[in-house]
């Protein structure tokens, strides 16, 4: 009778340990399933438009290299005095970038105010211990590459290029030390150094609106480019 008490009694304990196994084993799999959801939910959030487009209140580092160079301030309003520096105005008021809708016939290197294409300005610090070189800026993917007739010579964005202004020609970018109107006489950017970016849009921009997510891509000829996320019509 013992042995048959003992043995019922192992029986029940055994029942009791593969319920509370099975319950275990439910648990582990809603918490999986939760935790798979939850990670699908925040990458569709990432890489969908309402994030591209959505309301950045700071520029948003996305990778390692970022550490290297640090995003400062950028100004991509349809306004005038793009970073405080003066002359350097987008037409007011048609509340957004253009792009390619001012690089058509007749507007080819033109000053906003000219009609021609509109500016975008960031600020940047060089913070690894070696001179960085500028290869190229991507805005939203459309490759921008330094102008070497900008090397050295004194910003002037009253005038059009072709009546003896100075400034990236559409498509391109400049770079100004801080404090300076002089572009910079090469695409160095040295160890420590803050300087301004200006990048003039061009005939492979598309026109952006406000309030709009714009990604930047930084090419120093490291492995992997400098990413920033910031927003058009805003100024930091």
């Amino acid at each position: 009778m013992n042995n048959n008490f003992k043995f019922t009694s192992q029986l029940k304990k055994k029942s009791k340990l593969c319920k509370r196994r099975g319950v275990a084993d439910v648990i582990s799999t809603i918490l999986l399933m939760g935790l798979t959801v939850t990670g699908a939910t925040t990458l569709t959030y990432f890489v969908n438009d309402s994030f591209v487009s959505g309301n950045l209140a700071t520029a948003s580092s996305l990778n390692t290299a970022t550490k290297s160079v640090q995003l400062l301030a950028y100004d991509t309003r349809d306004s005038t005095t793009l970073l405080q520096l003066s002359n350097l105005d987008n037409e007011f008021g048609d509340q957004k970038l253009c792009g390619v809708s001012c690089t058509g016939v007749g507007l080819s290197d033109k000053i906003p105010s000219n009609g021609g294409s509109e500016f975008v300005m960031i600020k940047i610090k060089n913070n690894s211990i070696n001179s960085i070189f500028l290869e190229n800026i991507q805005l939203n993917n459309v490759l921008h590459a330094w102008d070497p007739q900008t090397s050295g010579v004194t910003l002037n964005t009253v005038q059009d290029l072709s009546s003896g202004g100075s400034y990236p020609h559409d498509g391109k970018f400049s770079i100004l030390p801080i404090s300076s109107t002089i572009q910079s006489a090469n695409n160095e950017i040295q160890s420590g150094k803050t300087v301004n970016l200006l990048i003039k849009l061009g005939p492979d921009d598309p026109d952006i609106s406000l309030n709009k997510g714009i990604r930047v891509l930084l090419n120093i000829g490291s492995m992997n480019p400098v990413e920033f996320l910031i927003e058009s019509g805003n100024a930091r």
